[in-house]
């Protein structure tokens, strides 16, 4: 016997739930193969309003992701935060090698669907946000970060 829940007045199997909340998954990223945090925002609540919980919703989308090859800018950004932190953290300053090597996951993650210009703008915004300081310098590479 399916599992049911109630969803407006109405009982609904939950295994028909989540195969509406993976069609939408791909219809948003059926385009550009990526889903960027607005739609990562909208699918979550619409499936958090259809009675999902949260971490269901959550581990579900990026279940679909996965297996459809779809980039999250969620999580390509939180790769790149975790490195450039331990970047940080080595000598308190990223240096331009170091910020390439971030840019370069920042690319990997996203599945070659973000230029590197936009990889280039993401890792800088991360860097600025977390307050972390950059090396420059006139033999390094000159003002490289103040360039992005």
């Amino acid at each position: 016997m399916p599992a049911l829940i109630q969803l407006e007045g109405k009982m609904m199997d939950i295994d028909e739930l989540k195969r509406r909340f993976v069609d939408q998954v791909k219809l948003r990223a059926y385009d550009d193969r990526y889903i960027d945090k607005q739609e990562e925002k909208e699918l979550l609540k619409e499936a958090v309003g259809n009675g999902f919980t949260l971490d269901v919703a959550w581990s579900t989308l990026v279940q679909v992701c996965d297996k459809e090859d779809y980039a999250m800018e969620s999580v390509l950004d939180q790769k790149a935060r975790e490195m450039l932190e331990q970047f940080a953290g080595n000598d308190g300053h990223i240096d331009k090698k170091e910020f390439d090597d971030a840019v370069a996951i920042i690319s990997k993650a996203s599945k070659g669907r973000l230029g590197e210009p936009l990889c280039r703008k993401k890792a800088k915004d991360i860097i600025l946000s977390s307050g972390w300081n950059v090396r420059e310098g006139f033999m390094k590479g000159g003002h490289w970060f103040s360039q992005i």
